[in-house]
């Protein structure tokens, strides 16, 4: 078996599809071999800061989260030469994914409205790590983990001060998922996600 695997993880200014992406950091790794020796290994990753829409206000409370002012990116951007705005860009993110059909995010819902093209198969280390870690709300019912919750319920060192930068939340993305396919209770999920057979790529 050989699969490649897009993690990735989008900051922005709003929670709908129509509020513009100010981030996006994504990592591309190839796993391989038997479910009693698979391997991975990182290919590729992909790191870009883009402005608000034109006339778009910015969103006091996505920045208390992402800290992404206008400032910050074009800190982060540089001297960069890609397009300012990320509906400008999407064709730099199509072609870095190129034929992978598998995907995974925290939360992939969120983050896949806004990608428009399509996702064959995703999957989301937010739900299917909720009835794994057990979290209750203050009601008793279930919770859904967030990030930093996932990760140290792995055992992975969380840096609180880096959590909401897309390039960390990718970071932890994939290492939650490489730990899911080492520890019993989640290997088959992750397994039956990695063995599903490429039926459609990503079309440009």
């Amino acid at each position: 078996m050989t699969t490649t695997v897009i993690f990735f993880d989008t900051e922005t200014n709003g929670l709908t599809a129509q509020d513009s992406v100010l981030s996006i950091s994504a990592i591309k790794a190839v796993f391989s071999g038997p479910k009693s020796a698979v391997s991975d290994a990182i290919v590729d990753r992909y790191e870009r800061f883009y402005y608000r829409k034109p006339g778009e206000p910015l969103s006091a409370g996505a920045v208390k989260v992402n800290g992404l002012t206008d400032a910050v990116i074009a800190e982060e951007r540089g001297d960069a030469a890609y397009p300012l705005y990320f509906h400008e860009d999407i064709e730099a993110f199509r072609a870095f994914c190129g034929e992978a059909c598998h995907f995974v995010a925290h939360n992939i819902a969120f983050d896949q409205q806004f990608i428009p093209f399509p996702m064959p198969y995703i999957f989301c280390t937010m739900k299917e790590n909720k009835k794994v870690i057990n979290l209750r709300r203050r009601t008793g019912g279930l919770k859904f983990p967030a990030l930093n919750e996932a990760a140290r319920f792995y055992g992975i060192d969380v840096h609180t001060a880096q959590l909401h930068g897309s390039t960390y939340d990718t970071e932890l993305v994939y290492l939650i998922f490489r730990k899911m396919l080492e520890t019993s209770e989640t290997q088959k999920k992750a397994w039956k996600f990695l063995e599903k057979k490429p039926k459609q790529a990503v079309l440009f």
